[in-house]
């Protein structure tokens, strides 16, 4: 049979805390970090998608405000000369270029979600697995603890009484 090497029970006490101490954060941590994941997951679904559709939207209102301006700086003439509308045609260029980066954020966001939704279901499993242990394990492993100390103090205390000198027997003369 192994011997234990126990130096100090308050240390193993001491210990004892630490690791309820520990539990609590760890938990605090794991439901932290499902919020975070949770608001992430509902940013990355709905609001960026419904961003980039409404800023898509907004962008077809400016290349139709673009198209009409340059259309009226087209049928404009000074004296006999047309103008060459260049800021109008810049003007209708970049809004395209608006309506295009718009059109590619959609796509990236419907790419994304899938690729975030399996992430994060991985990542779930994982922190749900530390929770669970946390839960349930972790708390076998204190009460295993404390039966140690409990063993250890009661063996302490055998010991204790074995070692006291016991009294020679009262004879009666």
């Amino acid at each position: 049979m192994s011997q234990a090497n126990v130096r100090s029970l308050d240390a193993m006490r001491a210990f004892r805390v630490k690791l309820l101490e520990f539990a609590g954060v760890a938990m605090d941590v794991t439901a932290s970090l499902q919020q975070q994941t949770i608001g992430f997951l509902d940013w990355v679904e709905h609001d960026r998608p419904n961003f980039w559709k409404q800023y898509m939207l907004r962008s077809f209102d400016v290349i139709a405000q673009a198209r009409a301006d340059l259309e009226k700086c087209k049928m404009r003439t000074v004296g006999d000369h047309r103008p060459t509308c260049y800021e109008e045609k810049l003007a209708l260029e970049a809004a395209k270029k608006r309506l295009e980066t718009a059109q590619e954020k959609v796509e990236a966001c419907a790419r994304w979600c899938s690729l975030v939704r399996h992430e994060i279901d991985e990542f779930d499993g994982r922190r749900g697995g530390l929770q669970r242990y946390i839960e349930a394990d972790f708390a076998k492993t204190i009460a295993t603890l404390e039966r140690m100390i409990l063993a250890i103090e009661a063996y302490a205390e055998i010991e204790s009484a074995a070692e006291e000198p016991v009294p020679p027997p009262v004879t009666n003369p």
